[in-house]
């Protein structure tokens, strides 16, 4: 990274001057001694090299700064008018390196996720608390999106990662895929569709269906398996948290196509169905932009999404207490994970 000794501040008027903040620095330290030899000395330099300087400074300004006819260094009404500027400059800098060192800070720093709701809602909060154990001065933001959302608000930079379902297309991200996960239909316990043996999509679609609202890869996802087997969805009503899909399950308004983690653990009014035909998965994975700078922290969270949310993802199935909501005479729930 560039020292302040380095950095150039540009000072721009209608003729396009450029200054260095070096010079504003000496111009300050002759201020502050009224001697050239002192401020060359404080300012570790060659007097000479001080005069050169601030004599390029002078050039640049249109007229000289110091009044040097005289044993003290004094200012001239150009020196008087530049001077609250130059101390302006100098600590708008001073605070902006002090700024970016804090937030390259390895060990502090925002980080700002968008995932999906069921990421947020059950695998990344176990994730959370081991990371801000590591990292106890970090903040974390969390929003929970529809992929196409999440997306967008990654490429406006509004969030530093995402979790999304795949695939993603977008040129301007990478993605890191993190696992393949099952897709189910939560169905009220009483209802016709738990009494069939094996359950297949076309079972399922003459009801009426609770989708996730347009903007979300599931919804998506429904119509496209639907178009699949030329069958035309029928909506009963869009959603966007899976608390309001369990519940509107309940009420019998219709059935919902919802992730396997978004069913764990569900009451015994309700049942999640395995589909035996075709088999219903979504891959999720990690995203972020191409061209974006990490800062370490932030760097440091995407590598621990990347190695241990698959392994949560795995355990949160093979450990779910509720494996009785699943119809037992589908895919066995130790085969999910793999």
């Amino acid at each position: 990274m560039l020292g302040l000794s380095t950095v150039q501040l540009l000072v721009i008027d209608h003729a396009g001057l450029s200054v260095d903040s070096r010079q504003l620095r000496y111009f300050l330290a002759i201020v502050t001694f009224a001697n050239f030899r002192l401020a060359a000395k404080n300012s570790g330099i060659s007097q000479p090299g001080l005069s050169r300087q601030i004599m390029s400074l002078e050039a640049e300004l249109g007229g000289p700064l110091f009044n040097r006819n005289s044993r003290k260094i004094t200012l001239t009404p150009i020196g008087e008018c530049f001077l609250p500027y130059a101390r302006r400059a100098v600590k708008e800098l001073e605070q902006g390196q002090h700024a970016i060192k804090e937030l390259i800070r390895p060990d502090k720093g925002e980080i700002c996720v968008a995932a999906l709701h069921s990421v947020n809602t059950y695998l990344l909060p176990s994730l959370l608390a081991s990371f801000r154990d590591q990292y106890p001065q970090t903040q974390l933001r969390l929003s929970s999106l529809g992929s196409e959302r999440i997306t967008k608000v990654l490429l406006d930079r509004l969030v530093d990662l995402a979790i999304v379902m795949g695939p993603v297309t977008a040129p301007e991200l990478v993605s890191i895929p993190l696992y393949e996960e099952e897709l189910v239909f939560l169905v009220p316990a009483n209802h016709p569709l738990t009494r069939l043996d094996n359950v297949h999509l076309i079972d399922i679609a003459p009801y009426p269906q609770i989708i996730f609202r347009d903007g979300y890869a599931m919804n998506t996802t429904v119509n496209q398996l639907f178009a699949e087997i030329d069958c035309v969805v029928d909506v009963a009503v869009e959603l966007n948290t899976l608390e309001a899909f369990k519940e509107t399950v309940r009420q019998g308004v219709g059935v919902a196509l919802l992730p396997i983690t978004a069913v764990q653990n569900i009451p015994s009014d309700l049942v999640s169905l395995r589909v035996k035909e075709p088999k219903l998965t979504r891959k999720v994975e990690l995203i972020c932009r191409r061209d974006n700078y990490q800062i370490p922290v932030v760097a440091a969270f995407a590598d621990l999404v990347a190695k241990r949310l698959p392994f949560i993802y795995s355990q949160f199935i093979q450990n779910s207490a509720d494996r009785s909501s699943f119809k037992e005479n589908v895919i066995p729930l130790e085969l999910v994970a793999q």
